[in-house]
């Protein structure tokens, strides 16, 4: 099989085959919750954040909810490589990032 550039990768990745249903995010809110409850004053911005977050998901139809996860999974991995790319002190990194420099020439 033939491997996918990047933007070939995102294109041909269709919110409707994810896995996740509105309930699994609504359990991954509240797991993130119970968690914080072990603090609930140092936790309280969180807990009340997540709480809206949960009211949001509700309201939200699954196919809406489908295409913002999409669009998250896009700005998680961007965001992943940016922040990988901004590490000064890896010696491999320089590396990469004077490569990319080559290549953006």
């Amino acid at each position: 099989m033939e491997k996918l550039k990047k933007n070939e990768y995102w294109d041909n990745l269709d919110p409707d085959k994810l896995n996740l249903s509105k309930a699994d995010l609504l359990e991954f809110c509240h797991s993130c919750i119970d968690e914080w409850k072990n603090d609930k004053v140092g936790n309280f911005k969180y807990i009340l954040a997540m709480e809206i977050m949960i009211a949001q998901i509700k309201l939200t139809p699954e196919v809406v909810l489908k295409i913002i996860w999409k669009k998250i999974v896009m700005w998680f991995y961007d965001l992943t490589y940016a922040n990988a790319i901004a590490n000064t002190k890896d010696d491999m990194l320089k590396e990469i990032r004077k490569l990319g420099k080559i290549k953006s020439k």
